[in-house]
């Protein structure tokens, strides 16, 4: 086997593992997961896993990216509207919570687990895997989506609201109301972790609510 063939085959072993991963989410909870069971539902040893994946939960946080479709999709949408950018600010935000509740042990994991300071690393690795699924963004957007962290995407969402008037945020606060900002939504993802009986609407609302806060939107 050349090279090349080498290479088609790991990507292909690759996907396949991320593909089991996948479904198996769908039937069980993140925490039911193990090397074990993945590598015997995807038909291989253990050990071969390590071929492709640095740990388990390299291999979770590849599998997690096919939960931000919706996410992904309707933030390519924001291409077409004529909105401000304090809108657009809130607009993402209101589309990341929505997407985020829905799944929240996957999303708190990614974005708050062990792995979480790689992330621009793990999803430009899956749409390399994955190009079908990579959607186009206007410039700011993309360069938030793939920020190598959850606090970087933030900070870059929210520093173009400095220059605008219905705000509270500007140099000196940005990074404090960003961090704060985090912390909520580190708190609401936890809190559905806990209690998945907890109605999405509601916590949508508050979330919301206290982000205009934070950030002194009028």
């Amino acid at each position: 086997m050349n090279t090349n063939e080498k290479e088609l085959q790991k990507r292909k072993n690759t996907k396949h593992f991320i593909d089991v991963t996948k479904e198996m989410l769908k039937e069980h909870d993140l925490s039911d997961l193990s090397i074990r069971k993945i590598a015997e539902k995807a038909g291989f040893h253990n050990s071969t896993l390590y071929l492709y994946f640095e740990n388990l939960d390299h291999l979770l946080m590849l599998a997690s990216v096919s939960y931000f479709g919706d996410y992904s999709r309707n933030l390519a949408s924001l291409r077409e509207k004529d909105i401000t950018i304090t809108e657009e600010f809130l607009e993402i935000w209101d589309l990341f919570i929505i997407s985020t509740l829905k799944e929240a042990k996957i999303f708190y994991n990614f974005f708050f687990g062990p792995s979480s300071n790689s992330l621009k690393k793990v999803m430009n690795y899956y749409y390399d895997l994955y190009p079908e699924e990579k959607l186009t963004y206007s410039k700011g957007i993309e360069i938030m989506y793939y920020g190598d962290t959850f606090q970087e995407r933030c900070l870059y969402l929210l520093k173009p609201l400095i220059e605008e008037k219905d705000n509270g945020v500007t140099k000196e606060n940005c990074v404090m109301l960003n961090d704060i900002t985090i912390n909520c939504i580190q708190i609401m993802l936890e809190k559905k972790c806990k209690d998945p009986s907890l109605d999405d609407e509601e916590l949508r609302a508050y979330e919301m609510e206290m982000i205009k806060y934070i950030n002194q939107i009028k």
